[in-house]
């Protein structure tokens, strides 16, 4: 506005001033048309400032929100890791007990206990079939066991199942007799039929009380009741695990167990 005044007293005192005056005249007017010239160009990169502030305020909310969920996608990276590595350290130690428990098998050899004599009976011997030409099959036993433990090994449950139960029916009185029908119960509780791996644990229990499985057989029967929802059988019988086993491993993790329930236990 300023400029156009000036420029318009200059046109109307052309006739009036000098030359000196009228140059004079024209450097001012040079003058305010830069200084308009640099404020706009001072106006226009304040405008370009606050622009690339607020990209710049944007960019630091999308990195700070890239960061918050990739600290959420650690955790959970860290927290399945951590689920894997325990998996991984129960099953190992589920194979190391059961690698030991297939050594000694294979280490029993013959296993079958005659059962005693009644008087006035027949004798076994004489009541028992002749042995085949290529004499006794004394190791029998033994290759029944391992060829069901093998199975639970591979995972072939059902096989397992019907090899254990085999072995149960035929040598009750062997020493593995107990630890085959503590197999079948782990057997089914890895099928996940608890009712049915609680009929065999419970079946160990009633018939070999003095059995090594009775503790674990005990300890399973009150997960598999936990895994069926009935709390009041489990602790039931996490406790027995307690009283008739204590210094156990298996009371160890009974005791853990009843504790995660809230049970209170010494």
């Amino acid at each position: 506005m300023r400029l156009w005044v000036i420029a318009g007293l200059a046109v109307g005192l052309t006739g009036c001033v000098s030359s000196g005056d009228m140059e004079l005249l024209h450097r001012e007017i040079t003058d305010v048309s830069r200084q308009v010239e640099n404020l706009g160009r001072q106006s226009t990169g304040k405008g370009d400032l606050e622009a690339v502030s607020r990209k710049m305020a944007d960019q630091s909310s999308q990195v700070l929100k890239s960061n918050a969920d990739i600290q959420v996608e650690l955790r959970k990276l860290r927290d399945q890791i951590q689920a894997l590595q325990a998996e991984l350290d129960s099953t190992s130690q589920r194979l190391s007990a059961l690698s030991n428990e297939l050594a000694a098998a294979r280490d029993q050899g013959s296993l079958v206990q005659p059962p005693p004599a009644v008087p006035g009976a027949t004798s076994p011997a004489a009541s028992a079939p002749p042995a085949p030409a290529g004499g006794p099959r004394s190791n029998e036993p033994t290759q029944l066991y391992n060829a069901a433990y093998e199975d639970y090994l591979r995972s072939n449950f059902d096989l397992a199942i019907q090899g254990f139960r085999e072995y149960a029916r035929r040598y009750p009185n062997t020493d593995l007799a107990d630890n085959a029908v503590y197999w079948v119960g782990e057997s089914f509780y890895s099928k996940k039929q608890f009712k049915e791996a609680i009929d065999a644990f419970t079946e160990l229990l009633n018939t070999y009380k003095s059995s090594d499985k009775a503790a674990a057989a005990l300890l399973k029967k009150g997960l598999a009741y936990l895994e069926m929802g009935d709390r009041s059988q489990a602790v039931i019988n996490l406790q027995y695990v307690l009283y008739e086993h204590p210094g156990s491993k298996e009371a160890d993790l009974a005791r853990a167990r009843l504790q995660g329930l809230g049970v209170k236990v010494k």
